[in-house]
């Protein structure tokens, strides 16, 4: 924590690093039938809210060269002048931390703070002697493929091949999936980089995940790099042990969004024992590091006491030295799909969601940093649904959302969630 504190004095406390040191990359896209193939983009992160996605497309076959476009330098010179709140693309992470909640800013500031081998600082101020412009690519978020086996409800086609099938068979969408080659400089960025984090789509299915970690071993590039993956959990991990003993440091991300059947419908295609064995697994990994990720949404709300004590029954946080500083558990407001959010329970579900919480909290009594990290867990949810307002569009646009769902899910959620019921009396 130190030397995210020194970042912050030096820097400023609105800054975010991923603009200057990292790039998400992404190789696949889907588009409309008749369009012709759409050209890579390279991102400064994956929850850019963009109304003009172009500005991100590279045109020049270079990723290096991609990261110095005017739509970057734009974006370095906004954080360098505190403009963080302001800046139209960044307002996902605006509206967590104003919330109340951990962004994906702080994360990705603690994360690169812990791991980077660089004098940040000073890099920083390199770059903006450079004119805002980048050298190197020291993080590359990775994104090779939607290949999924899930078809979570808060989902996109982009992001699921299982959501893009339901999306062309449910809801009527002309759309197909592209895959494009990496571009040229793509390899030598590998040589260079210190972090990857592999995305997706489920990254332990997707080959090009694969054949990257077989590269950066082949070529003794592995030792000095650490990666992520971003995983459902409804794979084991064993198969990928002795590749994992080749890296610096490996991290799971695991998205896990409540237990049981609240969990098997939000992300639909899982199943409960199943994300549970492996979840298990990984966080008792001997070369594995596990971060959770919870997606919180107006289905999951009223069920969090569950997936905290299950967390907590599980021993998950701070008693293992081994995870990262401070992010063991993060809670992620859906985005891109705000009908989904808090913004959509009616203010009996909201107070009576906040009740569960309130009462949740009072059981962790302890005087431990065990107990204390669970409290301010549940705060972090709290805060959300308490400064969120509700908005009837939202609601309206949540049960006509659901409905489609409903006609493939097992279940349908008032069945899961019985307190939904009465909102979707017809």
């Amino acid at each position: 924590m130190d030397k995210l504190n020194h970042i912050y004095q030096e820097l400023g406390e609105n800054i975010c690093l991923y603009p200057f040191f990292g790039a998400f990359y992404q190789t696949n896209n889907v588009i409309p039938i008749a369009q012709a193939g759409k050209p890579n983009s390279v991102r400064p992160c994956s929850i850019v809210m963009a109304d003009d996605w172009t500005k991100w497309d590279i045109t020049n076959g270079s990723v290096v060269q991609g990261r110095n476009s005017p739509a970057w330098q734009q974006m370095r010179e906004d954080f360098l002048a505190g403009r963080f709140h302001e800046i139209h693309d960044c307002r996902s992470c605006s509206y967590n931390e104003r919330s109340g909640t951990t962004s994906p800013r702080q994360q990705n500031n603690k994360f690169l703070a812990q791991f980077l081998d660089a004098d940040i600082v000073q890099e920083v101020r390199r770059i903006m002697a450079d004119g805002n412009q980048v050298r190197d690519v020291l993080t590359l978020d990775y994104y090779p493929s939607n290949y999924c086996n899930y078809s979570c409800v808060m989902c996109a086609g982009g992001a699921s091949s299982q959501r893009h099938t339901f999306e062309v068979r449910v809801l009527g969408r002309k759309e197909k999936i592209v895959l494009n080659d990496a571009d040229p400089d793509f390899y030598s960025i590998l040589d260079r980089v210190q972090i990857i984090n592999f995305t997706g789509g489920e990254t332990v299915l997707q080959k090009q995940v694969h054949e990257i970690m077989d590269y950066l071993i082949q070529r003794d590039l592995a030792k000095n790099i650490v990666i992520t993956l971003l995983t459902n959990a409804s794979s084991s991990p064993e198969d990928l042990d002795q590749k994992f003993r080749e890296f610096k440091q490996v991290i799971y991300n695991v998205s896990i969004d409540g237990i049981g059947d609240v969990g098997e419908y939000q992300r639909r295609g899982s199943k409960w024992s199943t994300v549970e064995q492996n979840s298990l697994t990984l966080m008792n990994h001997r070369y594995i590091s596990t971060v959770i990720n919870f997606v919180l949404t107006g289905i999951n709300s009223l069920n969090i006491s569950e997936f905290v004590h299950w967390c907590y029954d599980q021993g998950f946080g701070p008693r293992d030295q081994r995870y990262i500083d401070g992010g063991w558990i993060n809670v992620s407001p859906v985005f891109r799909v705000d009908h989904l959010g808090v913004g959509a329970l009616p203010p009996p579900l909201r107070e009576l969601a906040l009740a569960r919480l309130a009462d949740t909290r009072s059981r962790f009594v302890a005087d431990t940093a065990y107990d204390d990290f669970y409290r301010r867990l549940i705060d972090r949810f709290a805060s959300v649904i308490d400064s969120t307002q509700f908005d009837s569009r939202h609601l309206q646009q949540f049960v006509e959302h659901i409905r489609k769902e409903d006609t493939v899910s097992k279940r349908p959620l008032i069945q899961i969630v019985p307190e939904w019921a009465p909102y979707f009396q017809s």
